[in-house]
């Protein structure tokens, strides 16, 4: 009886041990099989979404907003070339290796973040016939990237994506990256592909003006098209919406002020407008024919500088003719500013006399504590000068119309600073200039406002707690290694707690 007992309970013991057995193989089954579903979804996921945590410090790796807010809203579709195979192209070399993986990312996440945008990786050594379809490129210059859509593109080289040291390269041959610009140079690619009709944009040339490629490099990237034309011996494209007169070193002369204001008025149907920027080191009394054409629309350039006398509008370790500018009253000039906290920068202003309130108003002002500052005073009379503190419009716009509700208008806009479109005011996302002045681009063309605005990121600041450029990818680190690590550490967790029971 003992036996058969002693039988009975060693078989439910055997028959117990085996169910357990089963039932853990089982469940360990399950959930290497979970684990490898797991990781398929996420591998395709992640091609076709960005599964990435951004732990750098200045989210290097991070869309921005207005990038975001771009791409959500694109219906065309369009596809992004990188003209090498993605290894070769995000090795980059040893100086340069870090721009090269981010610059690599940031596409991606471009790509992914809207169905109507595909990513492709062409190697053209062993595809050479793929620039023929693309005659208006220069194939002899060395292009990195094409966006295409449609029968439009746009090519973009490396000095597009990124910021080069010219010294380093001028003394030792050498490439180093100092920043990169990817983000912006791929979505206002994408901008200008997708944007049928262009806003013309004449820039003057002929009166020793200076050159402002950072802003018209600006227009350009915002899908404006940017001529340059001497009236000396040309004339102004008759689709052109925009005319710029940016620091010219002598007057036009009395044709050219005709024909000026003749292409403001447009035959009764206005709709053109004027940017003047005055050059701040002559004496604009000398300068009659552009001061006549200003006065036309109720403005007249003061030959001095505003000398900003409130400290909290002074720029931080610049002296008082470096200073922000706060928007003028009349908000139709920044309503569609995305953030019209951030002021405007600008220095060595000419304030802008408003000679016909009826005709002409500020855009941007001084405080109420500043002084104008006559350039004409000899060091004698700076010494017993006593200026009335007043607030002085560093911009000014005139507008000009056929009186009617539905009429359009012509303007003329006069900026006091030429400074404020250089690439110093232009590039710094604190200031407001860039998004300013394209949103005023924008707001006096009636052009829907597509504008973005990007600041460069450097991959070099400190990141938080991961060093490898890969392991931001924290979804694919989970499932190919701490899972499977995981579970291994506890069957033999298991296995030793059983074996030793």
């Amino acid at each position: 009886m003992k036996n058969n007992t002693s039988k009975n309970k060693k078989g439910f013991t055997k028959a117990r041990g085996t169910r357990r057995a089963a039932v853990s193989i089982l469940i360990t089954v399950l959930f290497i099989a979970a684990v490898v579903l797991l990781n398929v979804v996420v591998s395709a996921l992640s091609s076709q979404h960005t599964l990435s945590l951004d732990v750098t410090a200045n989210s290097s790796y991070q869309l921005q907003e207005d990038t975001v807010e771009f791409l959500s809203t694109l219906d065309k579709d369009v596809t992004i070339y990188i003209l090498e195979e993605e290894d070769k192209f995000e090795s980059g070399d040893s100086n340069n290796y870090k721009y090269y993986v981010q610059a690599n990312k940031l596409i991606h996440n471009i790509a992914n973040s809207s169905d109507h945008i595909e990513l492709k990786y062409i190697d053209l050594t062993s595809n050479p016939a793929f620039t023929a379809d693309y005659p208006q490129v220069d194939w002899t210059k060395s292009h990195i990237a094409l966006v295409t859509c449609g029968d439009l593109y746009r090519a973009l080289d490396l000095t597009d994506l990124f910021t080069f040291d010219e010294e380093q390269y001028s003394y030792y041959g050498t490439t180093v990256i100092t920043d990169q610009n990817v983000e912006q140079a791929i979505v206002t690619a994408i901008m200008n592909v997708t944007t049928d009709d262009k806003v013309k944009v004449t820039v003057l040339s002929g009166q020793g003006e200076q050159d402002m490629a950072p802003f018209t490099k600006l227009l350009e990237n915002n899908a404006y098209d940017v001529e340059t034309v001497s009236l000396l011996n040309g004339s102004i494209s008759e689709d052109s919406t925009f005319v710029i007169i940016y620091d010219p070193a002598v007057d036009i002369d009395e044709n050219i002020y005709t024909t000026l204001s003749d292409w403001l008025k447009n035959d009764g149907k206005f709709g053109h407008h004027l940017f003047y920027f005055p050059n701040d080191q002559d004496d604009v009394s000398k300068f009659p024919n552009l001061n006549a054409l200003l006065a036309d629309y109720g403005m007249e350039v003061m030959n001095g500088y505003i000398y900003e006398n409130d400290s909290n509008y002074v720029i931080p370790n610049y002296n008082h003719y470096y200073s922000i500018y706060d928007y003028a009253e009349n908000t139709a000039y920044t309503d569609d500013l995305r953030n019209p906290d951030i002021p405007v920068v600008m220095s060595l202003t000419m304030p802008i006399k408003i000679t016909d309130d009826k005709t002409a108003e500020p855009l941007l002002q001084s405080s109420s504590k500043s002084y104008f500052i006559p350039l004409d005073l000899s060091e004698e009379e700076i010494k017993e000068y006593e200026p009335e503190a007043e607030k002085l419009n560093g911009a000014a716009i005139g507008t000009h119309n056929d009186g009617t509700e539905d009429s359009k208008s012509s303007s003329v806009v006069v900026i006091g600073s030429y400074d404020s479109v250089t690439t110093n005011y232009l590039s710094i996302s604190s200031y407001n200039n860039a998004a300013y002045f394209i949103n005023l681009f924008n707001t006096l063309s009636d052009k829907e406002d597509t504008s973005v605005i990007i600041e460069g990121k450097n991959p070099s600041a400190n990141e938080l707690g991961v060093t490898s450029m890969d392991s931001i990818l924290f979804p694919s680190i989970i499932v190919r290694f701490v899972i499977p690590i995981g579970v291994l550490l506890a069957g033999i967790i298991i296995w030793i707690i059983r074996r030793f029971k």
